[in-house]
């Protein structure tokens, strides 16, 4: 089967206009403030990939399937509160984080950006062009592949960028409160759209979930600042 190019160009134009400036750009910025770049690459390009796949070979069978759909974004939002408060997270040393597994990290990134993405608009406009153009699933699925690597990329050159400018401390809190607020309106959006609760129901909700993860942001800056005040102590010298 060869590839028809038209489809394919059409295709990864759209996805590309569709994710720039769209909140997975920027989980990507988040992400490469964390790992190394090539880590967070091959972790959305995995990602990508199985996302294509399933939209092109399943289309619109999983697309009905609402329910599957609503309990992955609900997913997803608990995912981004929790990677934020990991982004708090210090490295006790550069070596630290180049002994990180790189199979751990690929596969640790390629989930939240699963998550992410699945049922978002480029993974149905990619059920729509499939649907579009059955007789070739190829060009669909290189299209919406390219166009969504590419669109993410600008996002992690951006990341790898900010890194060399801006402190690693100030970067960590900044990623881990980006976090946290894609995490809450991923769930407000899911609640009130996609579950359809009554407003009060989901302000209550989604207001525990708030409360909850500033206590826990500050909790956790508070407990690393004890920690860095008892080893400064320790290390103090003894008169």
């Amino acid at each position: 089967m060869g590839l028809n190019f038209g489809i394919l160009f059409t295709t990864l134009f759209m996805v590309l206009i569709m994710e720039m400036g769209d909140k997975t750009q920027l989980l990507v910025m988040c992400l490469t403030s964390r790992y190394r770049p090539m880590q967070v690459f091959w972790g959305i390009t995995l990602a990508t990939a199985i996302l294509n796949i399933l939209a092109v070979l399943l289309g619109a069978a999983i697309g009905g399937i609402q329910i599957i759909q609503d309990s992955v974004r609900i997913g997803a939002s608990f995912l981004f509160i929790f990677f934020g408060l990991l982004s708090l997270k210090e490295e006790e040393t550069g070596e630290e984080k180049c002994d990180t597994p790189q199979k751990g990290v690929i596969l640790a990134v390629a989930l939240a950006f699963f998550l992410a993405e699945f049922g978002d608009k480029t993974q149905l406009s990619t059920f729509s062009f499939a649907a579009l153009y059955p007789e070739d699933p190829l060009s669909v699925f290189l299209g919406s592949t390219l166009g969504l690597i590419a669109a993410d990329c600008v996002g992690l050159i951006a990341g790898a960028l900010v890194i060399k400018y801006v402190p690693k401390r100030i970067i960590s809190i900044l990623s881990a409160i980006l976090f946290i607020i894609f995490g809450l309106a991923s769930g407000w959006v899911t609640l009130t759209e996609h579950f359809l609760l009554d407003f009060g129901i989901s302000l209550i909700i989604t207001g525990t979930a708030a409360v909850i993860s500033i206590l826990l942001f500050f909790l956790i800056l508070l407990l690393q600042m004890r920690r860095k005040s008892v080893f400064h102590a320790k290390k103090k010298p003894k008169i």
